[in-house]
């Protein structure tokens, strides 16, 4: 029982920290179209975002492409960086209607989530908030403070690596606001171009694993991270995403 508490109370104090200090947070949601209509919905989204979301009276919107993941060929639209005050503001009839007409009508909305930025575990050298084109890897974490901890510190360890070695590479770290039953870290690297991929590096520097083993000793990658996230979370998933302006 003080085990099924603790591992209850700890995301909850995670959750407290994050929302006594300034924070960066996005709505996010996905789009998955109704009958295929791709330049519909862009066109329509696009159009609500001019008139309701262009960043001069309250937060930005944007619209990304899903090439690879679960929801690779749909849509992930988000509004920030935004505060819970913004949530306060109530949605015009027009704006709604609005919505309805141009996005609601071409595709489904699903998977709402708000992402709250890490700033602890997150590595971000240019100081960047919105990235045009992201690798977005989430890892569901198992219940349990033994499973949290052992994730968060591989994930932390990361971060101290990235800023040992000075990468030009960033990693922005979010957690859900509101978990939905389980606690989940998704990792954001943006990237320029897919030829990054090429090498088989998925998000991280190139020879980023020798840099580690160089800090915390020959073998301690695999042992800290790999064998760490295997155990601890169930498994990861990898998403790319690319913006449609």
């Amino acid at each position: 029982m003080i085990k099924r508490i603790l591992g209850i109370a700890i995301p909850l104090m995670t959750c407290a920290t994050l929302f006594a200090q300034d924070y960066v947070m996005f709505q996010t949601q996905y789009l998955e179209l109704r009958n295929g209509q791709h330049s519909a919905l862009q066109a329509g989204v696009m159009k609500h975002n001019k008139k309701y979301h262009d960043g001069s009276d309250g937060p930005k919107a944007y619209i990304w492409y899903v090439s690879a993941g679960p929801y690779a060929g749909q849509y992930n639209w988000a509004v920030g960086p935004s505060k819970f005050a913004d949530m306060d503001q109530p949605l015009s009839a027009a704006h709604i209607k609005d919505w309805e007409n141009n996005v609601e009508k071409y595709a489904r909305s699903h998977g709402h989530t708000f992402m709250m930025r890490d700033e602890e575990m997150t590595y971000n050298p240019k100081n960047e908030t919105v990235g045009e084109n992201i690798l977005m890897k989430r890892i569901p974490i198992k219940n349990g403070q033994e499973h949290v901890e052992a994730v968060e510190e591989a994930v932390q360890k990361i971060a101290r690596a990235l800023r040992r070695t000075r990468s030009n590479i960033a990693r922005r770290v979010y957690r859900k606001a509101f978990p939905d039953g389980h606690q989940e870290i998704m990792l954001v690297y943006p990237f320029s171009s897919w030829s990054e991929f090429e090498g088989g590096v998925r998000g991280l520097p190139e020879g980023f694993q020798d840099s580690y083993e160089k800090i915390y000793g020959k073998g301690n990658f695999r042992k800290e991270v790999m064998d760490v996230l295997s155990t601890h979370s169930d498994g990861i998933t990898q998403e790319i995403m690319t913006m449609v302006k």
